[in-house]
């Protein structure tokens, strides 16, 4: 069973004949690693952004990554896979419809693309629709996916984030939607409006260079997911009322309750969804109310059967005593009202109030520490969470210039600590693992050393490797200095490049601050996070990671 459903009330009970409020966290989690050998085929349209602003560099950039994720494809006879092309700007041009990428569908893609060229206007509306017109008629044994990549803001047709996020609502569930945020000058708020309601989720490209990884990572997830077309519904019981969710659910209104549209979901996904309730007791002689009844569906990519199902119902104590906190279901809750706080501070970040926004995720911060059975570093989602908003908070005390809070923005725009998402490495299918590695291509063997005191510490490199005080980093370094996702190593084209991740303090390469562009690696440099160095070293080539 792919999806596995749990219900968590944060209050041990209701007194009698009274009104309370309480939350209930409903918790997702995903299990079930998808196969190369029983992976469905997947039909992808790209669609790419020639407006104006992708001339020369940046366009040739994507046609090259274009053409290298088509290397990576299965161009065998037994191919099943097809990709599609439109390209958009004032409007939107279907370039070439989905073939499959054989030898034969190769060819015609790799000519199509290469005669790609930037125009005026940015229409992101006509560019989804576009895609999903050409997806339409797919055989439902297939998966439908759009990988959207733009490098600005719409300016032509729908151009708000919750007026795209209507657009991409037109085409689910059948279609899922991914969204590549290219360069400096995109918007997030816009294109990860479109990956959330899309399913699929946004990155931030930061370099042109790496466009390439981001696609292979975009095509990968088709493969990798688990259950897909995820819809929560939640129907409170007689006398209960549905105050809110907490945070910017995706929620309509349905016969049976108020239904969540959720994200595709990989293996060993987890995703919280947490409801605020107003409940009257029903009286002494009953011993339990009833909150609410919680059902998820969902489809198996592989299958062409209805959707699965699962329900769980939330029950509370009507007792003669005062509630106590449940600590278990509490830590649940404040994972979301974390990701809650971080969204206001940061619109109030926009607005220039930086200490403002410092001081809400502090209060947050200071709960937390409140709750009973409180471990700093424990290893536990929450800990984590923790010193996430230690990060942000800390970035926003320092009240980065335009430039860093940019950047700042769009590394943080896509992460959510109510949706746990595991490491690539853990999650990743064949199929997509094979992409990773087709454009890492042929490296050599290398390290970051560590070196403190005498002691010296060899990380070996792979495809991608997170360096951060979080558990969860390949590359762990325990100082109050380096944030929880410092930087980042990844794999292209055969060498190992190095990259910021919004870090607190700036990572440093040779002495110099290695800012937005990632930088290539070479023996002997060194690399300071916060206040811990690592030298990079390389011993003989090797084939693919």
């Amino acid at each position: 069973m792919p999806l596995e459903l749990s219900v968590w009330v944060d209050r041990s009970c209701l007194r009698s004949d009274q009104e309370g409020r309480c939350s209930i966290a409903i918790e997702l989690a995903a299990s079930g690693a998808p196969l190369e050998g029983t992976r469905p085929a997947a039909r992808t349209v790209l669609a790419l952004d020639v407006s104006a602003s992708m001339k020369g560099e940046p366009l040739a950039q994507v046609i090259r990554s274009v053409d290298r994720i088509l290397d990576a494809l299965d161009g065998g006879d037994s191919a099943t896979d097809e990709v599609g092309i439109v390209a958009f700007s004032e409007n939107a041009t279907r370039v070439v419809e989905p073939v499959r990428v054989d030898a034969a569908g190769k060819r015609l893609v790799r000519s199509r693309a290469s005669r790609l060229f930037a125009e005026s206007g940015t229409n992101i509306e006509a560019g989804l629709d576009r895609s999903a017109e050409m997806l339409a008629g797919t055989p439902a044994s297939m998966r439908r996916g759009v990988i959207l990549l733009s490098d600005g803001a719409p300016n032509v047709g729908a151009h708000t984030a919750e007026a795209l996020r209507e657009v991409v609502r037109r085409h689910r569930p059948g279609i899922s939607f991914f969204a590549l945020g290219y360069g400096a000058d995109h918007s997030e708020d816009v294109l990860s409006s479109v990956g959330d309601a899309g399913g699929g989720g946004y990155e931030f490209v930061q370099d042109p260079a790496t466009c390439a990884r981001s696609f292979a990572r975009a095509l990968g997830a088709q493969g990798d997911v688990v259950a897909s077309g995820i819809e929560l519904v939640v129907s409170p019981a007689d006398g209960v009322e549905l105050v809110r969710f907490v945070g910017s659910e995706d929620t309509r209104f349905s016969r049976e309750g108020v239904a969540v549209s959720l994200a595709d979901m990989v293996n060993g996904a987890r995703r919280l969804v947490v409801a605020e309730l107003r409940v009257r007791a029903p009286g002494k002689e009953r011993f339990f109310a009833d909150l609410l009844e919680a059902t998820v569906r969902w489809r198996s990519p592989c299958s062409v059967e209805e959707p699965s199902s699962r329900s769980a119902r939330a029950t509370l104590e009507v007792a003669e005593h005062d509630p106590v906190v449940v600590p278990e279901a509490a830590r649940r809750v404040l994972l979301a009202r974390a990701d809650e706080a971080r969204a206001s501070a940061r619109a109030l970040a926009d607005r220039g109030q930086f200490g403002g926004a410092a001081v809400g995720l502090r209060a947050l911060m200071a709960e937390i520490e409140r709750l009973p059975g409180w471990v700093t570093n424990d290893g536990t989602p929450l800990a984590e969470a923790y010193e996430l908003l230690v990060d942000e908070a800390t970035a926003f005390e320092r009240r980065p210039s335009l430039e860093a809070y940019a950047a700042f923005r769009k590394a943080t725009a896509g992460s959510k600590l109510a949706a746990a998402v595991p490491s690539a490495a853990r999650s990743r299918g064949d199929a997509s693992q094979k992409l990773i590695e087709h454009v890492a291509g042929d490296c050599p063997e290398a390290w970051l050393v560590v070196i403190d005191g005498t002691n010296v510490v060899r990380h070996p490199l792979r495809e991608e490797c997170v360096i951060g005080r979080t558990n969860d980093a390949d590359i762990r370094v325990e100082s109050a200095q380096v944030s929880r996702r410092h930087a980042e190593v990844f794999a292209d084209a055969g060498a190992y490049w190095i990259a910021d991740l919004g870090s607190t303090n700036p990572t440093i390469v040779n002495g110099n601050d290695l800012g937005r562009a990632p930088h290539k690696l070479e023996p002997g440099d060194v690399v300071l996070v916060g206040d811990v160095e690592l030298r990079y070293e390389e011993g003989l080539r090797k084939g693919p990671i």
